[in-house]
C-alpha cells in the first residue's frame, strides 16, 4: 500500500528571502542588506554571522538571481591598495569608465596595503556573483587565493605582475624598468654620484623593476638602497634615519620609488635644515597630481595610471561581454620623465 505524501512533503521549497536571513541571524533585513552591499559599516562579528547564514540558506538577492538566469551579473570587482593615493584613484577611474562604456558596474575593494584585509576581500569576491576582476596589488599578493579565483571568473592584473599567473591572466602595466632608467640617467647627468634609493616592498615586481632600471643607468657604485612601503611616512622615516646616521655625507640625491615616499623624503630633509634641491635633489615615480603642486615641484616619472586602469578594464570586458574566456596577454604602456624643480646639478664642495 502506498501512502499519500503528507502536506509538508508536497511543498516545493521556496528560495530563502532576506527576511529569512535576518531572522536566522537575529538582525534586521536592513542590516543584512548593508552586509551584502558593503554600503554601510557593520560590526565584524555581526557581518560574519550574517554571511554564515547567507551561505547556509543559499540566499541569493533577487536582482542577482535574475542576472544569473541570464548568465551574467554585469558587475566586475576592482581591488586596489590605497584609494587615497591619486595613482590608484586614477587607475580606478579608468576601470570604471571602461566598465561604464559597456553597461557594467564595479565593486571597489580598498585593502590599505594589508594582506589580511586583502584576503578577506578576495574571499568576499569569491562568494559574489561577478563577471571578472581587475586586481591592482600594493602589497605582496595572495598568490594562492588569487589563483584559486581564476576558475570562477577571469582576472586582469593592473600595474603589478603576479608571478605564476602570467600564463592565465591579462596584464596591463607601465614600463617600470624604463622609468627607473630615466631617473638614473637624469641624476647621473646632473653630476650626482651618491644616491639614497628607496624601493617599495621587495616582493613587488614593480618595485624591483624600478630600482633595477635605476641601477642600469646610474651604476651600482654610490647607491645605498633601503626598502620602503609606498607611503609618505615611510619616505620621511627612512631619510630621517639616514641623516641621523651621517647620511648627508653619503648622498647628494634621493630616488624614491613612488611619489608619496619622495614627498616624505622632502619633508624630512627640510625638517633637518636642508634645502631641496640646493643641498639634496629628490626624484619620485608615478607623477600624481601633488607632484606638480608641491614646492619644490617634484621631478618624477609619469606613468599613465588612468590608461592602465582603462586598458585593463577594456581588455577584460571585451571578452567577458562576448561570454568568452580572455587569453593571456601583456600590455606594457610607455612612461616619460617629468623634470621639475626638485632636482639640480650637484653643488661644488665648499
Amino acid at each position: 500500500m502506498t501512502r499519500e505524501p503528507d502536506e509538508r512533503s508536497r511543498r516545493v521549497r521556496r528560495p530563502a528571502s532576506i527576511k529569512d536571513v535576518a531572522a536566522a541571524a537575529r538582525v534586521s533585513p536592513t542590516t543584512v542588506s548593508h552586509v551584502l552591499s558593503g554600503n554601510r559599516p557593520v560590526a565584524e562579528e555581526t557581518a560574519e554571522r550574517v554571511r554564515a547564514v547567507v551561505s547556509r540558506l543559499g540566499y541569493v538577492p533577487a536582482s542577482t538571481a535574475r542576472n544569473l538566469q541570464a548568465g551574467s551579473t554585469n558587475v566586475i570587482g576592482l581591488l586596489v591598495p590605497d584609494i587615497t593615493n591619486q595613482f590608484f584613484a586614477e587607475l580606478a577611474k579608468g576601470v570604471d569608465d571602461a566598465a561604464h562604456d559597456l553597461g557594467y558596474g564595479v565593486i571597489l575593494c580598498n585593502t590599505e596595503f594589508d594582506p589580511d584585509r586583502e584576503d578577506r576581500y578576495l574571499e568576499m569576491l569569491r562568494g559574489r556573483f561577478i563577471d571578472g576582476m581587475v586586481y591592482a596589488s600594493g602589497s605582496p599578493p595572495s598568490r594562492g587565493r588569487l589563483a584559486s579565483l581564476l576558475g570562477r571568473f577571469p582576472i586582469a592584473l593592473a600595474d603589478e605582475v603576479v608571478p605564476g599567473l602570467l600564463e592565465q591572466t591579462i596584464l596591463v602595466t607601465a614600463d617600470h624598468r624604463a622609468g627607473g632608467r630615466l631617473i638614473g640617467q637624469h641624476l647621473r647627468e646632473l653630476g650626482h654620484r651618491r644616491v639614497l634609493a628607496i624601493s617599495g616592498p621587495v616582493d613587488l615586481v614593480s618595485s624591483l623593476e624600478r630600482i633595477a632600471g635605476f641601477r642600469e643607468a646610474f651604476g651600482d657604485t654610490g647607491v645605498t638602497e633601503v626598502e620602503g612601503a609606498f607611503v609618505e611616512r615611510s619616505g620621511y622615516d627612512l631619510v630621517a634615519t639616514a641623516l641621523e646616521n651621517g647620511g648627508r655625507r653619503r648622498f647628494t640625491a634621493v630616488f624614491a620609488a613612488n611619489d608619496l615616499m619622495a614627498l616624505g623624503a622632502i619633508a624630512a630633509l627640510e625638517d633637518a635644515g636642508l634645502r631641496v634641491p640646493d643641498d639634496v635633489s629628490v626624484a619620485g615615480f608615478d607623477d600624481i597630481m601633488l607632484a606638480s603642486r608641491v614646492h619644490p615641484r617634484l621631478t618624477t616619472v609619469h606613468q599613465p595610471a588612468y590608461d592602465v586602469g582603462r586598458t585593463a578594464g577594456a581588455q577584460l570586458l571585451s571578452y567577458v561581454h562576448r561570454d568568452e574566456v580572455p587569453p593571456a596577454s601583456r600590455h606594457i604602456l610607455p612612461v616619460r620623465l617629468k623634470v621639475r624643480a626638485s632636482t639640480a646639478p650637484v653643488r661644488p664642495a665648499r
